[in-house]
């Protein structure tokens, strides 16, 4: 499974870093429509997340996962031969709806074949293989894009959507029965209304849509526009940037796992957003220097971001994972890939309006700021939570949270 998740990263890493020039630029859309594009994507995805935890607790994540893949296949082919808004926009939305499953489907796949303790680490592996993907794919792509070239694009898609039907493919050969949630669990009740109760969760997943609004949010569309709008810099540069941030992320995610054992998740959590900070002045320094120097700008930002994805990633879906009741599991990863989905509505937008109308420097400023104020939010979650959730190695006796704010799940199992 791994291997199958990394093949389709290396596709996605051949496209993902180009969007941004490839609807600005090579479709001609520009800068401002492009960020409502990336908007239009994360729109979609809050649409599609409910019903995806919904399908993938009564279906189990591998049968929604391959639906999702030969979604992706159809969408991911078709973007590179598609010029008009509309076309442009179901091509998108494909996308979306295609992608939407994998990375919740697989961490609640996950987490029914790995031993809690366990997991973190496990999710860290997974982590790294994708960016591993990413980074090679993203080399290969600015090796190969010519914006001046069309047809340079249009194989880089091909590529992509080739690389999801290979995962497709992997996912078939699972052993039988796998990625099924157990008949057990299957007759709790439950649904999405007990998901909003858990007060926990909710709270992680608000600071977490402010955190990746600022971070993630800006990664892709952003960061993208600022260094080929502000800055000046040829698209290659990004593709440069994206495998050094790939390259601190497989250089050192194993290495820090092993240092944030038994730490407080929220503080882990809270340091990594404080990392992007440091990330978005770095490369807000691209439009300050000349030269060489703002090439540097952009690499080393791009890379120290990578640092606080090494620790936000696997963190943050332990902790989702830790306190999901394994019949809802499937809508609490869905959840929080709805805080991804969200920072992606609201993180391009912000930047489609400031950056694409001339105000680049006020962008640094608001993601500086932004990913501040969810680091300072992250932390105080600590009270929310017991120390054992929280990461720190359990006590004797100790069982209740802060003020026994855990939810009151009351269930029935039918008795067989």
């Amino acid at each position: 499974m791994l291997l199958g998740f990394a093949v389709s990263a290396i596709g996605n890493g051949l496209t993902m870093p180009f969007l941004y020039v490839y609807l600005a630029h090579v479709r001609d859309l520009g800068p401002s429509t492009t960020g409502w594009l990336f908007a239009w994507i994360g729109l979609v995805g809050v649409v599609v997340a409910p019903a995806l935890g919904s399908l993938m607790d009564r279906f189990g994540p591998r049968l929604v996962m391959m639906c999702g893949l030969g979604v992706e296949v159809v969408s991911v082919g078709s973007l590179g031969f598609v010029d008009e808004i509309v076309p442009v926009m179901l091509a998108l939305a494909g996308l979306v709806v295609g992608a939407a499953p994998l990375w919740p489907g697989t961490t609640a796949l996950l987490a029914l074949v790995v031993a809690p303790e366990r997991r973190e680490g496990v999710y860290g592996l997974v982590f790294l293989a994708v960016n591993a993907g990413l980074g090679l794919g993203g080399v290969v792509g600015a090796a190969l894009i010519d914006v001046s070239r069309l047809g340079s694009f249009q194989v880089l898609y091909v590529a992509d959507a080739c690389s999801y039907l290979v995962y497709a493919v992997v996912l078939a050969t699972l052993p039988r029965g796998v990625g099924r949630t157990p008949s057990g669990e299957q007759c709790l009740e439950g649904g999405w209304r007990e998901v909003v109760a858990d007060r926990r969760v909710m709270a992680l997943l608000a600071c977490g849509v402010l955190a990746v609004t600022f971070g993630y949010g800006q990664f892709e569309a952003g960061a993208s526009a600022y260094v080929v709008e502000v800055a000046g810099l040829p698209a290659q540069v990004l593709g440069w940037g994206f495998a050094a941030n790939t390259l601190v992320i497989v250089a050192s995610q194993l290495l820090v796992l092993q240092l944030t054992a038994h730490r407080r998740r929220t503080a882990v959590l809270a340091f990594a957003v404080a990392t992007w900070s440091v990330a978005w002045v770095v490369v807000g320094l691209s439009a300050a220097v000349p030269g060489w120097w703002a090439i540097a700008a952009v690499v080393i930002g791009l890379g120290v971001f990578g640092l606080g994805e090494t620790l936000w990633a696997p963190v943050a879906t332990g902790l989702v994972n830790t306190l999901a009741p394994a019949h809802l599991r499937g809508r609490y990863n869905a959840a929080l890939g709805l805080v991804w989905t969200l920072g992606q509505v609201f993180g391009p937008a912000i930047a489609g309006v400031l950056i694409g109308h001339g105000h680049g420097g006020t962008w640094v400023a608001v993601v500086v700021g932004g990913t501040l104020l969810s680091a300072l939010l992250l932390a105080s979650l600590r009270r929310r939570l017991t120390p054992e959730e929280d990461g720190l190695p359990a006590r004797r006796g100790s069982q209740c949270g802060p003020l026994d704010e855990r939810p009151r799940h009351v269930t029935k199992v039918r008795q067989s």
